[in-house]
């Protein structure tokens, strides 16, 4: 965030936004959270260039004396959504193992998942700049398909991409209402829930401490061949 700040302010100060801006910069990034937060609570999101036109609509009502040009343009997307590229992503211990082996089970595997305040694509750059391209077949981000989990059109856009049917298809998170009773209105065959979130009245079907042994988990279930 601090590096973000840093960023917008130079730039909007270079594009004659006055003295300012510093002030304005953290007060703009807010109201494009609040923004997402709005939304979200309608399980809907907002796409990668309403997120940065938000920052860009508070700074322009905040600092009119703002000219605007491409370069300030070029710096405020980039503030936004470069962001996911800045330090590399961390990884779960266990999950490349994981990984590994459920492909070897020629399974069709997606990431469905909602985003911050930087578009989904742009985090996936970063995780294929790390590897994770070899595995993830499909990249289902929230802002790219207007829906906010639980919601249930980005449960219904992953199992097109897939191209598979909910009854066919397991569904792994961390978070109990977004993944577990996301995936279980839309149908999923199972819900697992990786990690320790859990909630008294969201039960998943298979809930596991950490990622190791998800793998064994689904052939023990029956779920794929051993």
């Amino acid at each position: 965030m601090r590096r973000r700040e840093a960023r917008l302010t130079s730039a909007y100060e270079r594009a004659g936004a006055g003295p300012g801006a510093a002030d304005a910069v953290p007060r703009a990034i807010r109201h494009a959270i609040d923004e997402l937060v709005v939304a979200h609570q309608s399980n809907i999101d907002l796409s990668g260039d309403d997120r940065v036109n938000a920052v860009r609509r508070s700074m322009l009502e905040q600092c009119p004396a703002t000219v605007e040009n491409d370069a300030l343009l070029q710096e405020l997307t980039g503030a936004i959504c470069d962001s996911a590229s800045w330090e590399p992503p961390d990884v779960i211990d266990g999950v490349e193992e994981e990984l590994d082996a459920l492909k070897r089970s020629h399974l069709n595997l997606a990431v469905v998942s909602n985003t911050g305040l930087a578009p989904g694509r742009y985090v996936e750059r970063a995780l294929v700049a790390r590897g994770f391209g070899r595995w993830i077949d499909h990249w289902i981000w929230s802002d790219d398909v207007l829906s906010w989990k639980p919601g249930q059109a980005i449960f219904t856009a992953a199992l097109e991409a897939l191209g598979t049917t909910a009854d066919e298809t397991a569904f792994v998170g961390d978070t109990p209402e977004a993944d577990v009773l996301g995936s279980r209105h839309a149908g999923f065959a199972v819900s697992i829930l990786v990690g320790d979130k859990g909630e008294e009245a969201i039960t998943p079907d298979i809930q596991l401490p950490s990622i190791k042994g998800l793998t064994a988990s689904l052939v023990e279930a029956g779920l794929i061949s051993p």
